[in-house]
């Protein structure tokens, strides 16, 4: 098997800022037949940069370098890699073009720092940036390939499956044949998913298996590397079986299928329609379900009632309710969810309320109580509470999936 190892530059990494390219890649790059040996993120310095070239060309077959092609001051990558590799750096005019006619479009002076983006490693092939105005480099060296990417998400993304991989692919994994299955689970611990499925990976001592879980949710891959693209297929269906019978209360969807798709999937098959109430989330749940393409046939809208009075007024949650029960309580939960159904003329209404912290806490509902709700379809109604453990940010996106598993249940 192939291997490759990722490198990550950029000095905001090491600061705090989350690294979501790792986890991107190395997922493509396991399906497509590769061990990932290596991940490493590095400042913007040309020598930290060297020295992690120089470790992952010695131990993967393939590199790739994501970030620090910009135009400023601070963007070394490729001078760090054309120093590694014992290489020139020289200017393309056909590149210092394109870049010219990329800023005339949208009518935009072009700053001299940018022609840093048109100087190219000797030997390297240029990777066209439809997004933006970072070209990516691939080159070979000393059997190793090695692959420079622009950092933003919008341009990696599509330059990397659009240009490398089938590239990376042809050179180091010719006559591979992957067979992988991954399944994304909610509703269940990582802890009980990894139990379910240990029967599944002893059947398996050839396969490699990872598991990851993040903001309530659980994702499970499978890889196993075989003779022919038939016994592949094969492996992969039995894996699939296998793996699904292992979790099937808990899947809500193969390969990179969020929830929020699955049950938008499931409203849109059964021609309902959502809406949604929250409170300590502050809309991030109206974010997910929208940021799945054609929501807008489901997703009719949602109210963000922080205030109590708010959710009076526009919920007609009742007052004494309130004053009984408090807002963050099941009764609450089911009376916002009852108001968004029925003040936004939806099949289904899900609320959630809770405290996010650091403050409102108390010996009853510490922070990290949250209660979801879902009213509909017909009279069904569900309330579940949740003591989440963790920062502000891990409460909310708990209870943003957990409001979202319930809905999903509620339409199986």
């Amino acid at each position: 098997m192939p291997k490759a190892a990722l490198v990550c530059v950029g000095s905001e990494l090491l600061a705090g800022q989350v690294n979501t390219h790792q986890a991107w890649l190395s997922v493509r790059l396991r399906r497509a037949g590769f061990d990932v040996v290596g991940e490493s993120s590095v400042p913007d310095e040309v020598p930290a940069i060297r020295r992690a070239l120089a470790r992952a060309l010695a131990a993967a077959d393939a590199v790739i370098v994501c970030g620090g092609l910009g135009p400023t001051f601070d963007d070394l990558t490729r001078e760090a890699a054309a120093a590694a590799l014992g290489r020139r750096m020289s200017l393309r005019p056909a590149l210092w073009k394109a870049i010219l006619q990329r800023f005339a479009r949208y009518h935009l002076a072009v700053p001299e720092e940018n022609k840093r983006q048109a100087h190219v490693i000797a030997g390297a092939k240029v990777l066209a940036n439809r997004a933006g105005s970072a070209p990516g480099q691939l080159l070979r060296a000393r059997g190793r390939t090695l692959v420079l990417l622009p950092g933003p998400p919008c341009e990696m993304y599509p330059m990397f499956e659009g240009q490398v991989l089938g590239r990376l692919k042809k050179t180091h994994a010719r006559g591979l044949h992957p067979a992988s299955f991954s399944v994304r689970l909610s509703g269940v611990p990582e802890s009980a998913a990894d139990e379910m499925l240990e029967p599944v990976r002893a059947r398996w001592p050839q396969a490699r298996f990872t598991i990851l879980a993040s903001g309530g949710e659980v994702s499970f891959h499978a890889l196993t590397v075989e003779s022919s693209d038939l016994a592949a297929r094969r492996v992969r269906a039995r894996l699939r079986r296998e793996i699904l019978d292992a979790v099937s209360d808990f899947a809500h969807g193969e390969g990179e299928e969020t929830l929020e798709h699955a049950l938008g999937e499931r409203l849109r098959r059964r021609g309902l329609t959502l809406a949604v109430a929250e409170s300590c989330t502050g809309g991030l749940l109206g974010g997910r379900l929208t940021a799945v393409p054609g929501s807008s046939t489901y997703f009719l809208g949602g109210v963000i009632a922080y205030a109590n009075a708010l959710k009076v007024r526009s919920l007609g949650v009742p007052s004494r309710l309130l004053s009984r029960h408090g807002a963050v309580s099941a009764e609450c939960a089911a009376a916002m969810a009852r108001g968004a159904r029925r003040e936004l003329g939806a099949s289904l209404g899900v609320a959630v309320t809770g405290i996010a912290g650091p403050q409102g806490g108390t010996a009853e509902k510490p922070v990290g109580t949250v209660f979801v709700a879902v009213s509909g379809p017909g009279r069904a109604e569900t309330v579940r509470r949740l003591d989440v453990i963790g920062p502000r940010e891990n409460v909310r996106s708990r209870a943003v999936t957990s409001a979202l598993r319930l809905a999903y249940d509620a339409l199986a």
